[in-house]
């Protein structure tokens, strides 16, 4: 289906603020698929610079778009505003902490109840069950939470938004080595290094001890090579599986002697992990690769040396053509549009994987170019991606302005879990992907709507309502969407015509038709004629913030708005 008629059809779908049918409809699947391409490419942005197109900016470099967010680009080119974005990252100051100890005691491994774990200097419990127990309670109670305060919490930069990106990138199965500590580090390596090059990710990533486990790197060993990590560092992290990528059976084995020797270390004074080259281990054979890699020998290095073909490695790989396209279309398929077709292979990856290159594979220079470019803010790249779990609730959260918990420890990570929560419900469990190949939406051939199953479906109308009606408790205490602190954001909130453009312009990616501006003016207007309505009822508001009545007469029928936007079809796409 062609990207515009499946907005079309949403919208269509959208004109009842009946939710259930309007997104049945929206999502119902069709053999038809995008058959046409677009003509801008990399040529520099120099259109409109409107709220539309920073929002637009905002939503797909963060997640979601607050007034707040938009307000500190505001007085910025587009330029700017994309620099501003990307360069400088500021890594979170806090780590995971012991949050699920009952009465603020130490947990089982000796850590008080407030502090991290992470900097913790204190063995894991010997005891199998216990340990167990503690390991759980680190990782899916603390380190997954803490994650997803990180991303609502995130300053307006995209650190956040390309961490996930990472991780859905170089997946790993955190449940097969749920080792804390270790899982902690490899996503500070994404993090760090997420934001710098593109070949020190992928080294320090293929010498990580969680990547060492998953993909059995730390049994790679000269006498019986493992080709686990040798296959997947081609296939899915560095050249993929596109029609001009044409590395062989034997490049795979030959890369997996290249790896011979990296081990694993665990650290029982402190339960952590490190990596280490073994250089008995190594083989120290030349190895010799395929037409694809220019028929390069990786000379054998002496046991002492042999690390260093790791580098060679990486470095041979880098230097084909389509290692930077792959790469590019994977950001491609995450910050623009899921279908890359021959027009947009042409106008976009093509010319984008050389300033990639050009660029010696720095990571910010591509980004730019791609957001500054006139096809990033082609209006037919508005509103054609639906949104993750991670997107629909932290952008919630964060467009709304909706308060969580910061204190005490436990209902501030109770808060931040209740979301992971309902992201893996969704299918969307961070920090584990369901295999190797990350979430099928991003996956080289993806299925963007898969977000969007019959169950899933059913739960985000459900948390939908929840959070725009009378909120989630969660710990005692309450989530919810404010619509009247959402809409006195605005200096022109009493104006009704204003009121419904704001709403429509900050909390959807398409424009809405007009009936159904005039259903939401009409809520605003308590069905009369006159637009005096509205301005007296907010102005008594304003003058009378406490009183019951004026709150009521306000609140009622922004709380209707919100309830109609987040039960549209066109919520679920940015």
């Amino acid at each position: 289906m062609q990207r515009r008629q499946f907005i079309r059809r949403l919208a269509a779908n959208s004109n009842s603020p009946t939710v259930e049918k309007s997104f049945q409809k929206a999502v119902q699947p069709t053999a038809s698929t995008r058959t046409f391409g677009v003509n801008s490419g990399m040529n520099p942005y120099a259109g409109a610079w409107t709220e539309t197109e920073m929002i637009h900016l905002l939503r797909r470099v963060t997640f979601g778009a607050s007034k707040a967010s938009v307000d500190e680009i505001k007085g910025m080119s587009v330029s700017a505003a994309v620099d501003y974005l990307i360069d400088n990252p500021v890594q979170p100051a806090a780590t995971p902490v012991n949050n699920y100890t009952a009465g603020g005691a130490a947990d089982t491994g000796g850590v008080a109840f407030g502090s991290s774990w992470v900097t913790a200097g204190l063995p894991d419990p010997t005891d199998a069950t216990i340990r167990n127990t503690l390991i759980s309670n680190r990782y899916n109670n603390s380190f997954r939470p803490w994650w997803m305060g990180q991303m609502v919490n995130q300053p307006t930069h995209i650190l956040e938004k390309i961490t996930l990106f990472w991780a859905n990138h170089f997946s790993t199965n955190t449940k097969d080595r749920n080792l804390p500590k270790a899982i902690f580090q490899f996503f500070k390596i994404l993090r760090t290094y997420g934001l710098s090059n593109f070949r020190d990710l992928v080294k320090q990533v293929t010498i990580d001890p969680i990547m060492l486990y998953f993909l059995s790197g730390y049994t790679n060993v000269k006498t019986a090579p493992n080709e686990n990590y040798g296959r997947e560092l081609q296939e899915l992290f560095m050249v993929g599986k596109g029609p001009d990528s044409h590395y062989t059976e034997d490049d795979v084995k030959q890369a997996a002697k290249v790896l011979t020797g990296w081990r694993v270390t665990a650290n029982t004074a402190d339960a952590t992990y490190s990596s280490s080259f073994n250089a008995s281990l190594h083989d120290t054979t030349d190895k010799t690769f395929s037409a694809f890699y220019n028929n390069t020998v990786i000379k054998g290095q002496t046991a002492a040396n042999g690390a260093n073909e790791t580098d060679a490695l990486i470095d041979m790989i880098l230097k084909t053509d389509e290692c930077a396209k792959f790469i590019v279309r994977k950001l491609y398929v995450w910050f623009v549009y899921s279908d890359i077709n021959a027009d947009v292979e042409a106008n976009v990856i093509t010319p984008l994987a050389a300033v990639f290159r050009s660029a010696n594979y720095d990571i910010p220079t591509v980004l730019k170019a791609l957001f500054k470019s006139e096809h990033f803010f082609d209006p037919q790249n508005f509103g054609t991606i639906i949104k993750s779990p991670v997107d629909l609730y932290v952008g919630m959260v964060r467009e709304f302005k909706i308060t969580l918990a910061a204190s005490p420890v436990d209902i501030m990570y109770a808060h931040w879990k209740n979301f992971t929560d309902k992201c893996n419900a969704e299918s969307q469990n961070i920090g584990d992907p369901p295999d190797v190949a990350g979430w099928d939406p991003y996956s080289e051939i993806p299925y963007y709507r898969i977000w969007i199953s019959a169950s899933s479906l059913q739960l985000k109308i459900k948390n939908l309502k929840a959070f725009a009606g009378t909120g989630v408790t969660v710990s005692g205490v309450k989530i919810l969407i404010d619509s009247v602190a959402f809409n006195k954001q605005f200096l022109d909130a009493g104006n009704p015509d204003k009121v419904v453009s704001n709403f429509i312009t900050y909390l959807l990616p398409v424009d809405l038709t007009a009936d159904q501006k005039a259903y939401m003016k009409g809520e605003l207007l308590n069905h009369q004629a006159n637009d005096a309505y509205w301005t007296s009822a907010w102005n008594d508001y304003l003058a009378n913030p406490t009183n019951t009545t004026s709150l009521g007469l306000v609140k009622k029928p922004l709380d209707t708005l919100v309830g109609y936007i987040t039960g549209l079809a066109e919520y679920l796409l940015y």
